[in-house]
């Protein structure tokens, strides 16, 4: 009896401690700070491509949305998607630089609502495929809040995050969450990791900024340059941009310096998963990889040991470009 009572007092906790999930229903013109909203986490992204929702974990995830100080139209938004780190300090610096431009943020906490603090050093603890799950949910969560323009949505991620900003781009993947015609209207991947690229011709065609550094060793340039290549021949409008001397997490708020127990998969190459056939193939060689032995593939290749930290010229760079973008997409700004 006690067992049961001290169980309830804990159920009881935690529903005061987080705040109820939000449905487009509960969502005031003045909501913002902190909300809640219900998502999944597939096991795999093959559960999630191919809308197993049996193996779909249901889960009650967050994010701070950030309106900015303008009053009238509906506001165009952009979701922000961290990296291996969690929610770092830096992330407040893109808040400031979308809500001075007139546009609101979102920035998505898929790890910390998962009870996990960072996957740097391993990044099995949350399944890639949550993320995106999490990136189509506040999509759809944006698209009813009052003062938000559907059709004006965009995402921005950073290092994993800046994977989703790429993937969220292949209609498939989204086609398996949404079941609308809602999509990105922008994307940018920042210091991206391109190693693994879940990939479909049936692109949207909304613009992408693929933003890299000449410098990073953790998920490295050439990948991302040649994945939004893959984009362009696909359809999309593409930029990228590489700053010299810029290491990864070059926005960070810390001072360069060796992460010693980050994995990185850059020295694996490009393993490429085809949606439609499920097909893998590991670029470098074009070797189809055995889905059952993709454990031994990265135990042969993947190395531990990265270069972190700020590098001040490219992020001030870096957001006057996505700035300049986001105005260029969002509003017409020439």
């Amino acid at each position: 009896m006690m067992k049961k009572a001290f169980m309830g007092r804990l159920l009881a906790w935690l529903a005061l401690a987080l705040p109820l999930a939000a449905s487009a229903a509960d969502l005031k013109p003045d909501t913002q700070g902190r909300i809640a909203f219900d998502s999944f986490t597939p096991k795999t992204m093959f559960d999630l491509a191919r809308e197993r929702r049996q193996n779909w974990a249901p889960q009650r995830v967050w994010g701070e949305l950030s309106l900015p100080r303008t009053a009238g139209d509906k506001l165009p938004a952009v979701v922000l998607m961290h990296g291996s780190a969690g929610v770092e300090a830096s992330m407040s610096q893109w808040v400031d630089a979308l809500n001075d431009i007139g546009v609101a943020s979102f920035v998505v906490h898929v790890f910390e609502s998962r009870g996990v603090k960072r996957t740097a050093e391993n990044q099995t603890l949350v399944p890639y495929s949550a993320d995106l799950m999490d990136a189509f949910q506040a999509l759809m969560l944006l698209a009813g809040h009052p003062r938000i323009d559907a059709s004006r949505i965009g995402i921005m991620g950073f290092s994993r995050g800046g994977s989703v900003a790429f993937q969220t781009a292949i209609e498939p993947l989204r086609r398996a969450v949404v079941k609308s015609d809602l999509g990105f209207a922008l994307h940018i991947p920042v210091y991206a990791g391109c190693n693994q690229v879940y990939w479909s011709p049936q692109v949207r065609k909304a613009p992408l900024l693929n933003l890299v550094g000449a410098e990073d060793d953790y998920s490295t340039a050439r990948p991302c340059e040649q994945l939004a290549e893959r984009y362009a021949e696909a359809g999309m409008p593409v930029r990228s941009i590489k700053y010299a001397a810029a290491q990864h997490s070059w926005d960070a708020m810390y001072q360069p310096f060796f992460l010693e127990g980050a994995t990185s998969a850059a020295p694996c190459g490009v393993l490429r998963w085809d949606i439609e056939p499920w097909k893998i193939t590991a670029e470098r060689t074009g070797a189809t990889v055995d889905p059952a032995r993709l454990g031994e593939f990265f135990d042969s290749c993947v190395t531990r040991g990265v270069h972190v930290g700020r590098n001040e010229s490219a992020f001030r760079q870096s957001r006057a470009d996505v700035k300049a973008f986001v105005r260029q997409v969002f509003f017409g700004d020439k």
